[in-house]
């Protein structure tokens, strides 16, 4: 690593999240540089000689990269820790990859299961996460009525949400009741998919995210989690050009 690198990337490095993630740290001045608080995303740290610090705990470079998938269960926050000390997605995590400072990638709300991906290489995570890098997310969506094929088209081509247009989006009905949906999309707006049906009049009754990228939550049971295998990793990268 060279002796001189910008601040956001440094954080990144130390496992404290996505760049957008340790950027709004610096905003809300919980990151110190040789015990002053640093406000500037343009810093350049000297990774040999600077002592940073996050919520006055000293940060330190992390040199061991973990990926790990959870299948989230309903009723758990997507969040490191709940001020309404609700259960989060890391209570379901060992304590050494906690140490290790891993991160939720994006995030489940708390009603939604499925495939959930955490790590500490920020650089990844960042990317993962970007709408330019497109990275496709698979959704099994239960309805409480059948889709209706005037409404499966133009939830394909686009709706708005938080007045903006959604990227164009797949659909496939997968039962004869056309209530059970695989929904593939391509970004991750808040309540994304409740949204887009609540636009129609449909209510989801259940929502599992099933794949992530070239990962897929296969026979993984709620609750669990499991490290990525090396080509697992491999593929992930690949997909967001690392």
């Amino acid at each position: 690593m060279s002796k001189k690198i910008r601040i956001n990337k440094y954080l990144t490095l130390c496992g404290l999240g996505s760049r957008r993630k340790v950027e709004e740290y610096i905003r809300n001045n919980k990151i110190k540089v040789n015990g002053e608080l640093i406000k500037s995303l343009s810093y350049i740290v000297d990774a040999d000689n600077d002592k940073l610090e996050f919520n006055n705990k000293t940060l330190s470079c992390i040199e061991k990269k973990y990926f790990i998938i959870l299948n989230k269960p309903k009723g758990y926050i997507t969040s490191l820790k709940d001020e309404h000390e609700r259960p989060t997605v890391m209570d379901l995590i060992p304590d050494r990859f906690k140490k290790a400072m891993i991160n939720p990638v994006g995030r489940l709300d708390k009603d939604s299961e499925g495939l959930l991906l955490f790590t500490n290489d920020g650089e990844t995570a960042y990317r993962l996460t970007h709408p330019k890098f497109k990275i496709k997310k698979e959704y099994i969506v239960e309805l409480n009525d059948p889709l209706k094929e005037e409404d499966k088209i133009k939830i394909e081509k686009g709706v708005f949400i938080y007045g903006e247009r959604t990227n164009p989006a797949m659909l496939a009905c997968i039962d004869s009741s056309k209530k059970i949906i695989k929904m593939t999309i391509s970004e991750g707006k808040k309540r994304h998919i409740r949204l887009t049906f609540d636009i129609f009049s449909y209510k989801v009754k259940k929502l599992k995210r099933v794949a992530f990228g070239p990962i897929r939550l296969k026979n993984l049971y709620s609750g669990s989690y499991r490290l990525l295998r090396e080509d697992e990793i491999k593929k992930l990268r690949r997909a967001v050009d690392l």
